[in-house]
């Protein structure tokens, strides 16, 4: 009865396990995006990596939480209720958006020419292919690339980078407001209303096991 009990108020592990793997790889993603410049060039190169693998899970999570319902709120205001509907709606849309516009940004990647080398082309050379982890090619978007066909190509690859760039750094922001509203929900619900939220999450025990073991 108190397995049962814990089930209904715990996610399904699936769900534990991806929600974690992703936390992981956006915080690992929002340290090496906003500090790109101090961390080693060794560790920021995973940021396309886990990015995209980012995407991937989301894509998972986002089919799991259709096909298997996910446990009821812990008891709640309407309010608070209705907010964690739009917080969490709006993190599976920047966790889907951050991660394709990264991808469109190197899509449109223009290398740098070297110092003393001569201007670039009015049409880029095709850069180097992008490994994920290493080990998975990572297409770029065609629409994209293909803007390099037209007359001026490089200045238009370019303008398109830029302005990718800018809406990918206005989602992190997006993304940092989203995730400190998730957290306080959290710890609000944990510490000041005492509902075990955590434990919901795998971490800890729900109130039904805490009642089995007394």
């Amino acid at each position: 009865m108190a397995d049962d009990a814990a089930r209904r108020v715990r996610y399904s592990k699936v769900a534990i396990i991806l929600h974690w793997a992703i936390a992981i790889l956006i915080l690992f993603n929002l340290a090496t995006g906003f500090f790109g410049d101090a961390v080693p060039q060794a560790v920021f190169a995973f940021h396309i990596s886990s990015g995209i693998t980012i995407l991937a899970l989301t894509v998972i999570r986002i089919v799991w939480r259709l096909t298997h319902r996910p446990p009821p709120f812990l008891p709640m205001a309407a309010w608070e209720r209705a907010l964690a509907h739009i917080v969490h709606f709006c993190l599976y849309l920047v966790m889907l958006a951050a991660p394709l516009t990264g991808w469109a940004m190197v899509s449109a990647y223009v290398p740098k020419p070297q110092p003393g080398a001569a201007a670039p082309a009015a049409t880029p050379s095709k850069p180097r292919p992008i490994m994920i982890w290493g080990v998975i090619p990572l297409p770029r978007i065609a629409p994209i690339t293909r803007i390099a066909d037209q007359p001026d190509g490089a200045a238009k690859l370019k303008e398109a980078h830029e302005t990718f760039e800018a809406r990918h750094e206005t989602i992190g922001w997006i993304y940092i407001g989203l995730l400190l509203l998730h957290v306080a929900g959290a710890l609000k619900h944990q510490f000041i209303d005492r509902r075990r939220q955590f434990a919901r999450m795998g971490v800890g025990k729900t109130p039904a096991e805490w009642d089995r073991r007394t």
